[in-house]
């Protein structure tokens, strides 16, 4: 059984304790699962994340599944003591040309490596420059309290269980998840450790007036405006300009 088999038999489970057996026959999809975990994984996918009906085996049910999938994800990472079900979460500036080739990159191994392990992929990537749903949120647990000022200094990581990581050290662990540990193994040693440092802090340095054309300190202004200006906005559209009285 792979995790994402285990997470759909969950979330299965507690569909049937809350809406009744008559929907779908467990017995027969468990036997389903057992027999074709990738094709049952697709069809549950496809049809409930849309909150559409499924056939499997002629039985045609509806199954909110992303409802209750992620909720069973959710319950399967705190049972487990983890922030998320990837083994690191790195946060980084997708406006920089030469990060996001990197990430690109990294991402693309993962995937790969977690395809062919038919596992999860071992990286989560979040974006600090993220709008919409993607907007980034430095009080979620996963990005470890590191602010936008902190993330755009320097690049972190932080692991499943929360511990957090700054600068090189970021590199040898990503490369190690994707199987080229090899490549940053030499920076463990004490001079050279410190020379890739070093190194690296002076590129963290420059690297927006190199990468994006702006010093660091006008990109974290600016991020802080535009979040003052949001906040504002979120404000005014609960205040009911008749009545002067606002939403809490």
């Amino acid at each position: 059984w792979t995790p994402e088999s285990m997470r759909i038999t969950n979330a299965m489970s507690m569909y049937t304790l809350f809406t009744g057996p008559r929907l779908y026959k467990s017995s027969h999809i468990a036997r389903k699962t057992f027999l074709n975990e990738k094709m049952l994984l697709t069809t549950l996918v496809r049809g409930g994340m849309n909150g559409s009906r499924y056939d499997v085996g002629g039985v045609k049910n509806r199954v909110f599944l992303s409802r209750f999938s992620s909720s069973a994800e959710n319950m399967d990472n705190k049972r487990n003591g983890r922030l998320f079900k990837e083994e690191m979460n790195v946060i980084y500036d997708s406006k920089c040309g030469v990060c996001k080739m990197e990430i690109d990159f990294l991402r693309r191994r993962d995937e790969k490596l977690a395809s062919l392990n038919n596992a999860h992929p071992r990286l989560k990537f979040t974006d600090l420059e993220g709008e919409g749903e993607g907007d980034y949120n430095p009080m979620d647990r996963s990005n470890g309290g590191i602010t936008y000022a902190q993330g755009m200094a320097s690049i972190h990581a932080v692991t499943f269980d929360g511990k957090i990581l700054n600068g090189v050290p970021v590199f040898r662990a990503l490369y190690q998840e994707v199987g080229l540990g090899w490549l940053f193994a030499v920076t463990k040693y004490p001079i050279l450790k410190q020379l890739s440092n070093l190194g690296y802090d002076l590129f963290a340095k420059y690297r927006t007036n190199i990468t994006r054309g702006q010093k660091l300190e006008s990109l974290i202004k600016m991020y802080e405006e535009k979040k003052k200006i949001e906040s504002k906005q979120k404000r005014s559209e609960k205040c009911d300009t008749a009545t002067m009285t606002c939403r809490t």
